[in-house]
């Protein structure tokens, strides 16, 4: 019997395959990009609200795109499964690692559905929208500052593994 849902939906290898590592890395460079394309995409809706039509925006194409993105990686992440993160399972810093990991997710997801429900669906939500883009900034830079620590600080190679597919 399995001691928890954990074990029975996400399975765990050893590293990641070729398609997870550049689905992680296009979706974090489209993230930052649509992050510092924000404003465009305020002006776009200024206009429609304004009755003006707003063409092609960037910054909502970009969304859309993480978005879809997204929905592949958790497709082919329950598919193929993901390396455990290192340490002791249930010590501190594995479950602050499954958490954060979580989180990320989560936002990846729900920033870009506000944006939806905000651009197309005309539904007021704009701020949600934006402080939940500033805070998926901040967790993605301290999951980037904490690849780092592993990698340089602690020297476990963890880096590696979104480096190169195994």
């Amino acid at each position: 019997m399995y001691g928890s849902l954990e074990e029975v939906v996400v399975k765990t290898t050893t590293g990641y395959s070729g398609v997870q590592i550049a689905l992680h890395w296009l979706v974090a460079i489209l993230i930052v990009i649509a992050w510092f394309t924000g404003e465009g995409g305020k002006h776009a809706m200024d206009t429609v609200e304004k009755g003006g039509a707003a063409g092609f925006v960037p910054h909502v194409a970009l969304g859309l795109s993480i978005l879809a993105l997204v929905l592949v990686r958790l497709l082919v992440r329950f598919g193929r499964g993901a390396p455990a993160a290192p340490g002791s399972p249930g010590s501190l810093s594995v479950i602050a690692a499954d958490w954060g990991h979580r989180l990320i997710y989560l936002l990846m997801i729900a920033v870009p559905l506000g944006g939806v429900c905000t651009f197309f669906l005309g539904l007021d939500v704009g701020d949600f929208h934006e402080l939940g883009a500033n805070v998926l900034m901040i967790v993605i830079l301290g999951h980037a500052l904490m690849a780092l620590y592993h990698q340089y600080v602690l020297k476990d190679g963890l880096l590696g593994r979104i480096m190169r597919a195994e």
